[in-house]
């Protein structure tokens, strides 16, 4: 997953400054990577499953936790929190289809799919789970790059999927049942998906009756339940032409101008799901100025760690105005997107993992700071975190003036589905 995109860091902090925060000695830096232990930033009930292992030893890039997975499929390696918990929901929902393929309402089923029309569809995206290497993770190199880089237009469709007796349809009931992406790149998850859509489509496999040959195959989903429900919906039940169509009717009445909203939809870096839950995420903040401004740097071309990352945001920032109501306008601070309340104080709310002092976040802290200061009106500057912020940043943030916030779950993540 660490490949040549490298585009992550210019999320929140691009390392693109010279001289960081004044005081700070170079001995005052942590190195990278940062080791921490699974057992001590993970829930007990998410280290292992039936099909998988992660190993005790997790790197972090100062920002982003860096995770291997030991699976039966092979290593995987998730980076960030977020991307885990997707990828761990999706490895459950694949033990529960594969105990589903031994009942005997599968194998009737099975039977009457052989003597079907010849299969011709393997799935929407057989791309094999990317490996990582290295300390820094993409997400940490996409916060350090601002670039005007547009995706490609080939966006991900049923392909021959819908031609076949609705197997595109049952593929995403499927996947609604198990919350997960129906367009997911985990190739083993995605094979299983077309299977046992085949089978439902021309061997009569009803969900009902799969669902109840496998008791607690619904909700096997890992992550913070609640908010989604209606782009859960959609993705179930419309196409992703469908799903395009949607999207850009609500980006149009964020008044998000038609090029910027046709590089968005037409990239291929965010699934449909992924598209639709941030749009609607974005959607849903009424009455807040400038969302143009996070969609701009959602355009960017980047790996799945990164779009994981870019649409858990825009969901932490529904939830934040959903709580609040206080959020008037979005604002860019060199290159990061941030709320601007109506009290006059900046707000960024982020996915990130473990706050450490690096010499590349040290940089982008006084790039964002300075921008900030120049901002008319400011009363303060506060950063939310998902995860945990280290001591020796906490000091320093503090010292120029930031209020932190970490461990955010209880205060939003409870309703986040991831």
């Amino acid at each position: 997953m660490l490949r040549k995109s490298g585009l992550v860091l210019v999320l929140v902090f691009s390392v693109c400054g010279v001289i960081f925060v004044s005081g700070a000695l170079a001995q005052d830096f942590q190195k990278a990577p940062i080791i921490l232990r699974a057992s001590d930033v993970l829930p007990r009930e998410l280290v292992s499953g039936p099909n998988y292992t992660i190993k005790e030893t997790v790197k972090s890039d100062g920002l982003i936790n860096i995770y291997e997975v030991e699976t039966q499929y092979g290593l995987l390696k998730a980076e960030s929190t977020a991307l885990l918990l997707k990828r761990v929901a999706e490895l459950r929902a694949l033990s529960k289809i594969e105990e589903l393929k031994g009942t005997d309402v599968y194998l009737k089923a099975a039977k009457g799919a052989a003597l079907g029309p010849v299969k011709t569809a393997e799935g929407l995206v057989t791309d094999p789970v990317g490996t990582a290497s290295g300390v820094v993770s993409g997400i940490g190199n996409f916060f350090g790059k601002v670039s005007d880089s547009v995706t490609s237009s080939d966006p991900h469709k049923d392909k021959a999927l819908n031609a076949i007796a609705g197997q595109s349809a049952f593929k995403r009931e499927y996947a609604y049942q198990f919350g997960i992406d129906p367009y997911t790149n985990f190739e083993p998850l995605q094979k299983a998906l077309n299977d046992l859509a085949w089978t439902a489509a021309v061997g009569g496999l009803t969900v009902k009756a799969a669902m109840m040959a496998v008791p607690g195959a619904a909700g096997v989903a890992v992550g913070y339940s609640g908010t989604a429900e209606t782009m859960k919906n959609l993705v179930r039940d419309k196409t992703p032409a469908e799903l395009e169509k949607i999207n850009r009717e609500s980006l149009r009445s964020m008044r998000v101008d038609d090029g910027l909203t046709d590089h968005f939809l037409s990239g291929t870096s965010y699934s449909p799901r992924e598209k639709t839950f941030l749009v609607g995420a974005l959607a849903s903040m009424t009455g807040v100025s400038d969302r143009s401004i996070f969609i701009r740097l959602a355009t960017m071309d980047c790996e799945e760690s990164v779009a994981v990352f870019m649409r858990v945001r825009a969901q932490l920032m529904d939830l934040y105005q959903e709580k609040t109501h206080s959020v008037a306008r979005f604002v860019s601070a060199d290159g990061v997107p941030l709320m601007l309340t109506k009290t006059g104080v900046i707000i960024g709310v982020f996915p990130l993992d473990y706050v450490g002092w690096t010499v590349g976040f040290g940089r982008k802290v006084t790039g964002v700071s300075n921008a900030i200061d120049v901002i008319p009106g400011i009363r303060g500057k506060e950063l939310w975190v998902t995860g945990t912020i280290d001591p020796m940043a906490r000091r320093v943030l503090e010292k120029k003036g930031w209020k932190l916030e970490d461990r955010i779950q209880d205060r939003l993540l409870k309703k986040l589905e991831l």
